[in-house]
């Protein structure tokens, strides 16, 4: 019997097709049993119940009240593709292949094969009802504004972190209450969003130019995800006009804070800094895993983008390079309505309309459920920080692999009590942090052990030549040329510099900062409907996406060219 992970799910036979798509973004590393009790348990609930509000959901999809849609296996979380294109197949006019674009449009998923009970008349009938209402967009929708209060009244609901340890269990244990809210809000939006940009998707499929629904699709303005990497445009500005500054961060990251906490001419950024972090700081690498880092725990992430940012003296201003972004998309939908069927016009006029709202709306619930998230985070933090005064782990993910009400109140009260099975967690999610999972799996005999992986070691993937050309899908619009900086961790950002086309694995908000001065972006996986996407339109960076291999294939220094309509990447020189 091989190891397994301290928490193992089990792949439901009826929805057996699981896959690391787009959920790879969200939940990058292992997950911690806090995450998971507290976290997906609960964003399973919240799932299942705004689906059935938009009329996706129907009597009898599931057996069981343990997680399907987001199942963990071998030590990593997973999506159920199975059921999530149940949103195609059962929405008037959309299918099953119309989410794969949008949610996940890497690898090679395995293909849908209609069954008996996957339709439903009733579905169908209440999500065009959904549908419809989400066409008629002319501002922010409800949803949104719904998840800004909830996230007020947790913030205000919050105990002082001089709390006894029974007040901040009581709140930490309260999570789920709210979150069931926020995530649910999150999920109507971002299946609305989906099934809106696909009828766009479907129109530039119809006219035969499929990497024009980037053109359609375009910026939406005041997008959430790029928001932070706008505001620290402007605070790179602060330190590009401080010989001071400059000299500060030339000197490293590592400690940069202290040194400049007395100095005169650095008040002004220390302002605009703590601004940040005050609007701002809930966002970080993992950002969906309750023990992960975030810029509020740890701001020498956000210092590390600042570093890249401040390099270069090229106006980086999203406006400057989206100047001709509206009339890319009025070229586009000249070349793609004429293609629609007569009946469809309006809906497709409808969703070029609309789609910028639900961009927003998506973006900004995703935003404020990991803002609600936060102060449960500090809470988190200050008791792993008082075990830590009685010996314990300093060490918030390692303490995170302890069951949350089952386990987490005695190892505070007495941490020696659980030394020992801390510490053989923690050697263990080491071991799986080092291991690649499977993209896809659809049958409970196709998880592997903590051994198999380890043996598997990944494809030996040769590096590409020059004259190349890597095929992916389109992400965000225009070609742009430069020399590859490949990434593997945003920590590592202020490696990159500007004009260099970034090449990652896949990106979670703790990369946005990077995308600014950057030229272009590439990453391994991804959708339209993925955040490396979504942050790139915003900010007008071309990108490629779902280019397999990407950052074994391109090395750094590479000169390559990256066309985001196309979804190539050319090998130029090596």
């Amino acid at each position: 019997m091989g190891t397994k992970w301290i928490i193992e799910g089990e792949i439901d036979p009826k929805w057996q097709h699981n896959t690391r798509g787009n959920i790879g973004e969200v939940f990058p590393e292992v997950l911690t049993s806090i995450g998971y009790h507290l976290g997906v348990v609960t964003a399973e609930q919240a799932w299942r119940t705004a689906y059935a509000d938009i009329g996706i959901h129907k009597k009898g999809d599931f057996d069981r009240e343990e997680p399907v849609i987001i199942g963990l296996y071998a030590g990593y979380a997973y999506l159920n593709l199975s059921y999530l294109r149940m949103m195609g197949v059962r929405a008037p006019g959309s299918s099953a292949e119309a989410i794969d674009v949008a949610f996940f449009g890497e690898g090679n998923p395995p293909p849908y094969v209609p069954r008996k009970g996957d339709k439903s008349i009733g579905s169908s009938l209440k999500i065009l009802r959904s549908v419809l209402k989400a066409l008629g967009a002319d501002d922010l929708p409800d949803v949104a504004k719904d998840s800004y209060r909830a996230v007020e009244e947790a913030a205000a609901n919050k105990p002082s972190l001089d709390a006894s340890d029974e007040e901040l269990f009581a709140y930490l244990h309260d999570f789920p209450t709210g979150f069931r809210r926020v995530f649910g809000n999150h999920m109507i939006s971002t299946a609305l969003a989906a099934i809106v940009s696909g009828i766009l998707v479907d129109a530039a499929e119809a006219a035969g130019e499929p990497g024009l629904v980037t053109h359609l699709v375009g910026a939406s303005g005041d997008v959430h995800s790029a928001r932070y990497s706008q505001a620290l445009y402007e605070i790179s500005k602060t330190v590009r006009d401080s010989p001071e500054l400059m000299a500060a961060f030339d000197h490293g990251i590592l400690g940069l804070l202290d040194r400049i906490a007395d100095m005169d001419s650095a008040a002004t950024f220390r302002e605009q800094f703590d601004g940040f972090i005050a609007e701002h700081g809930h966002r970080g690498p993992n950002d969906w895993e309750f023990s992960a880092r975030t810029w509020d725990s740890d701001p020498e992430l956000a210092l590390a983008a600042l570093d890249a940012m401040r390099k270069t003296d090229q106006d980086l201003s999203p406006s400057t390079r989206l100047g001709d972004d509206d009339e890319k998309r009025q070229a586009a939908i000249a070349t793609i309505r004429p293609h629609v069927g007569f009946m469809d016009k309006t809906n497709f006029d409808k969703a070029i309309k609309a789609v910028p709202y639900w961009s927003q709306a998506r973006e900004g619930t995703r935003d404020r459920a990991i803002r609600y998230m936060l102060p449960y985070k500090q809470v988190f933090r200050e008791l792993v920080r008082r075990a830590a005064e009685k010996g314990g782990d300093p060490d918030p993910v390692h303490v995170g692999l302890l069951h949350p009400y089952d386990e987490l109140p005695g190892y505070v009260a007495n941490p020696s009590s659980m030394a020992d099975v801390v510490a053989e967690r923690a050697a263990l999610f080491h071991q799986y942090r080092e291991v690649e999972p499977p993209f896809f799996l659809s049958s409970q005999d196709e998880v592997p052990t903590l051994e198999e992986m380890e043996q598997d070691g990944g494809e030996i993937v040769e590096p590409a030549k020059v004259g190349d050309v890597l095929t992916g899908d389109a992400g965000a619009s225009g070609v742009a040329r430069g020399r590859a900086r490949v990434v593997l961790d945003p920590a590592d950002g202020s490696m990159l510099e500007p004009g260099e086309v970034l090449v990652a694995p896949l990106t979670d908000p703790a990369w946005t900062p990077l995308f600014l001065p950057a030229a272009a972006v590439v990453v391994n996986v991804g959708a339209l409907m993925s955040h490396a996407v979504i942050v790139a339109r915003e900010l007008g960076i071309p990108a490629a996406i779902a280019i397999e291999g990407a950052t074994q294939k391109i090395r750094t220094g590479d000169l390559i060219e990256v066309d985001g309509t196309a979804g190539t990447v050319t090998i130029l020189e090596d």
